[in-house]
């Protein structure tokens, strides 16, 4: 569970799955994402909610504006969502695990050395399993079991959607949440956006 005080800023980072068309020139738009749906949740509760994924990005991209668009937001709770276009922007030669692993590690060792507040740690997913999934399926969850164990060393929360996809998918058809796999439909986002509002607690 996941306890954000009312009156703090809370910053969600990472790709086009968190972007979603947001608009650039308005800092305060969500796009159309989970993000909407969390951030309506939590500035009900007095939490001030920013955007700032940007489409296509991988983990060395948020190194790239760490400054800008992680330090000048002076947020008080970051969410990450990043990863899948190591995997996916990349295939077949996806990029080194072992690569991917040094920049996700100097991403969180710089957010604990320059910002020093808690880290939501979102795991990158692909929806569905059409064959063409499966080599990318493969590759991205050696990603994840990295990020896995860099959520541990940096004691970060940790929020997985993989087996919710899993679950729902055993009973319907994967089109209603994804069309290839990479960016869920207006359903997929509203299992995440459950998933993750179950585990958020505001506190006064």
């Amino acid at each position: 569970m996941i306890s954000i005080k009312e009156k703090s800023v809370v910053l969600f980072q990472g790709d086009s799955v968190t972007d979603c068309r947001r608009n650039r020139n308005d800092e305060y738009d969500l796009g159309n994402s989970y993000v909407k749906i969390v951030g309506k949740y939590l500035r009900k509760n007095n939490v001030q909610v920013i955007n700032r994924a940007i489409s296509g990005n991988k983990v060395n991209d948020l190194l790239t504006r760490f400054q800008k668009d992680f330090v000048d937001c002076k947020p008080n709770y970051i969410f990450i969502l990043i990863g899948v276009n190591d995997t996916w922007h990349n295939y077949p030669n996806q990029k080194a695990t072992n690569v991917f692993k040094e920049e996700y590690d100097l991403l969180l060792k710089k957010i604990k050395d320059e910002i020093s507040v808690p880290v939501v740690i979102l795991e990158p997913f692909i929806i569905g399993y059409k064959e063409e999934y499966t080599c990318m399926r493969g590759d991205l969850l050696t990603k994840v079991d990295e990020i896995r164990k860099l959520a541990k060393k940096y004691h970060c929360e940790y929020i997985a959607f993989e087996n919710d996809f899993a679950t729902v998918l055993i009973h319907e058809d994967e089109e209603l949440y994804s069309i290839e796999g990479i960016h869920p439909l207006e359903k997929g986002y509203k299992l995440m956006a459950k998933k993750i509002i179950k585990n958020i607690k505001t506190i006064k």
